[in-house]
């Protein structure tokens, strides 16, 4: 034991140990100092044949590589860009379709309003050319089916409408008020079957009465073999009544339409004539009502 602890005491011993537990931690130093040479060949050597042989050889390994990648960020690129220029078409496509349904319905609107003005003009001008008082009246209701030869317009008694008045367009004659009420009137048209007009030929002034029939064509009845009567001819109010019908008198010179086939008979006293009327019935819109006559 005692001379183990005096080997322990001894300096040799501890400078032995020592020695080797510095030699074997690692040393950061010869890294270090290696890099730092073989940077300072590399720098010395980088204008050499060498050195600049390696490095193009490298440069033209790694260009295709570098032109992938390039090409790959160039596709994306403008696989992106081609994305938002998508969407910014739809955007502008949305924009100009809504713009076109506004467009379109203004221009619906205006042509209407054209329309209706173009309508008004006609009847105040009838309205300046004949000698009644007359109000205007807009077509609120009517038969589709044509079966019925009537129709409701927007006036009544409150208007000073009132049954039997007569009833006009800027063409001819429509009919006569059967019905009013304090807001509306039904009006029965001139081609309805139980309609009667007493009229004439206008170039002839041949008489006779004008008749509803089936269809929407007049027949004028009870004119004289006598009396020059041709298709083309046209027909207005007589202003007369007949019979007891009083009430049936329509003011004179109103056009009903125009004769289209004459129809005589060698043994009959009478002829017959078809009348286009001078009022398309099916597409009217605005009336004049004749509410007072001189």
């Amino acid at each position: 034991l005692l001379d183990h602890a005096a080997l322990m005491a001894a300096p040799g011993y501890l400078g032995g140990s020592l020695g080797r537990s510095r030699m074997r931690r690692p040393s950061v130093a010869r890294p270090f100092a290696v890099l730092f040479a073989v940077s300072v060949l590399l720098f010395g050597l980088r204008n050499t044949e060498v050195v600049r042989g390696v490095s193009t050889a490298g440069t033209q390994l790694l260009i295709p590589a570098q032109r992938i990648l390039a090409d790959t960020g160039i596709s994306t690129n403008r696989f992106v860009q081609a994305i938002g220029e998508i969407e910014r078409l739809r955007s502008e496509n949305a924009d100009l379709r809504a713009a076109n349904d506004r467009l379109t319905l203004e221009n619906v609107r205006l042509r209407e309003q054209a329309v209706t003005a173009q309508q008004a003009t006609k009847l105040e001008g009838l309205q300046k050319t004949i000698p009644y008082k007359t109000i205007a009246a807009p077509v609120i209701a009517r038969d589709p089916s044509g079966i019925l030869k009537s129709l409701v317009i927007g006036a009544g008694t409150e208007q000073g409408v009132k049954a039997g008045d007569v009833v006009l367009s800027d063409q001819g004659v429509v009919g006569r008020v059967a019905e009013a009420g304090t807001n509306y009137a039904k009006v029965l048209l001139v081609t309805d079957s139980s309609s009667a007009v007493s009229a004439l030929v206008q170039s002839s002034r041949a008489n006779g009465i004008v008749r509803g029939q089936y269809g929407d064509t007049l027949v004028m009845e009870w004119i004289l073999q006598s009396e020059t009567v041709k298709a083309g001819d046209i027909v207005v109010t007589a202003g007369l009544a007949f019979g007891n019908e009083i009430r049936s008198l329509y003011p004179k010179g109103l056009v009903l339409g125009r004769i289209t086939d004459v129809s005589k008979a060698e043994v009959a006293a009478y002829q017959r004539a078809i009348i286009e009327p001078a009022v398309d019935l099916r597409k009217l819109e605005n009336v004049l009502v004749i509410i007072a006559t001189p």
